[in-house]
């Protein structure tokens, strides 16, 4: 990384700050009825994910939140809570190897421990995970591995070894004002979400995706100012946990002894 980047990263905070104190409202602001209807017109697709750009990689990222929204009890209305979540995301994204995606950070109202992401910028907590984070940089470590997850376009990989085909008419009509253009480009795109969906909260990642999230993320932590081990202290937290939260914790994630170790 060269000066000129650390010096932008050693700003990111107070650009975060600056920005929530202008109101930024975490998810709010999003039309989710829009994200809705999108997520109900779009079928079982594929293409390869570096021929997806970006106003196909927001179609799937506002779809694929939908789902995660609606499986774990939507957002957890509390002020603070989002402020805090979006200010260290926010100072993460900056110093990430994207940091011009429209990155939005939230709470999921569930007890279970976990956390999500999605193409273009969306991530999830739960909050059963969320309280159990002692400080900053241990809430800076999970996020930035699911930060890493979309930096590395692991979701859009799926959608290349994918195995659907279908179209995307209504998408383009709702989601660009030139609307001959929007369908054009999104013929030539098969968005493979329902196997994203599959992927992130059923199946998971193959374990070797997983093992980069957290070495890209353990990193971007150190780079964004926070404790390099903050998720590994998660983790062995978890993993000390008598109550058993760990046998559930990122129950489609590698197994945390192993995570441990390679972190």
């Amino acid at each position: 990384m060269n000066i000129s980047r650390l010096i932008f990263c050693s700003f990111a905070a107070l650009g975060a700050a600056a920005a929530l104190r202008a109101g930024f409202p975490g998810l709010d602001g999003v039309d989710f009825n829009k994200l809705v209807d999108n997520a109900k017109d779009v079928g079982k697709m594929a293409k390869g994910a570096a021929g997806i750009g970006p106003q196909e990689e927001r179609v799937i990222g506002g779809s694929v939140a939908v789902e995660i929204l609606g499986s774990y009890g939507g957002i957890v209305r509390d002020e603070a809570i989002m402020r805090r979540v979006n200010l260290v995301g926010r100072t993460l994204a900056e110093c990430s190897d994207r940091p011009n995606l429209d990155w939005r950070f939230a709470v999921l109202d569930s007890s279970t421990v976990n956390a999500f992401s999605a193409p273009g910028g969306y991530v999830f907590i739960t909050r059963g995970l969320y309280a159990l984070l002692d400080d900053d940089d241990q809430l800076a470590g999970v996020l930035a591995h699911e930060i890493a997850h979309i930096t590395q376009r692991h979701a859009l990989k799926i959608v290349a070894r994918g195995e659907f085909l279908a179209g995307a008419t209504s998408i383009a009509a709702r989601n660009s004002a030139d609307v001959r253009n929007a369908e054009a480009q999104l013929r030539q795109f098969d968005l493979g979400i329902n196997k994203i969906i599959e992927v992130l909260l059923k199946t998971g990642f193959d374990p070797k995706t997983e093992f980069e999230a957290d070495a890209i993320g353990h990193n971007l932590a150190a780079t964004a100012g926070y404790s390099r081990d903050g998720l590994k202290l998660v983790l062995q937290t978890l993993q000390q946990d008598d109550a058993g939260a760990s046998k559930a914790v990122f129950s489609t994630h590698p197994p945390l002894a192993d995570r441990i170790q390679k972190l």
